[in-house]
């Protein structure tokens, strides 16, 4: 939660010190139709974020094969987009549900074109930027995956989670440790005081 807040903290600020906040936009309605998130064949969402659009709107038009935009008077320019942003939202909106998350992916990979996806918790088990962030890890003698500790000390080697102990598998150590006798931890044992 803390983290959140912090990565959110300019405008969490803003609301404490009173500020006013508008209703965002629907999608549909965008004043930006590069920095907008589109619904793919297969129901998975895309989210484009091309910020430099001079350099990356050519290199757009020609992956989603729309090279006629590149010289289209409605969307030639950054200026001329945000002016006909509903019909560009429109268009892309078909061109998107043409084909699955995936394909775009590939298409869209190695551009120089921003994008990201909407994650889904189907995502999480084989997601590369988890994996190789240690952000999931295995359980210790296991390939089951868990969440990692975020917290890295400088110097300190993480200790590999482990799997929970079962009912009872510590007891008797435990109890021996609280001063009870072998003859004792049996008796425990037999009235079902203990597991």
């Amino acid at each position: 939660m803390a983290n959140g807040i912090w990565a959110n903290g300019i405008l969490a600020q803003a609301k404490l010190c009173g500020a006013k906040f508008g209703e965002r936009r629907s999608r549909e309605h965008a004043l930006n139709a590069v920095t907008n998130h589109y619904k793919c064949k297969d129901g998975r969402w895309i989210i484009l974020s091309l910020l430099n659009e001079e350099r990356q709107w050519p290199a757009f038009a020609r992956c989603i094969g729309r090279e006629d935009f590149i010289t289209d008077a409605r969307f030639a320019t950054k200026p001329d987009r945000p002016c006909t942003s509903l019909e560009l939202i429109g268009i892309l909106d078909e061109i998107f549900a043409t084909k699955d998350l995936a394909e775009w992916r590939k298409i869209l990979d190695g551009n120089g074109l921003v994008f990201g996806v909407i994650g889904i918790l189907d995502d999480i088990p084989n997601d590369q930027q988890m994996l190789e962030n240690e952000v999931l890890v295995p359980f210790e003698n296991d390939t089951m995956l868990t969440v990692n500790s975020p917290i890295w000390i400088d110097g300190s080697q993480k200790i590999q989670p482990r799997h929970p102990p079962g009912i009872g598998e510590h007891s008797d150590e435990i109890l021996r440790q609280a001063g009870y006798d072998e003859a004792a931890i049996r008796q425990l044992r037999a009235s079902g005081a203990v597991a």
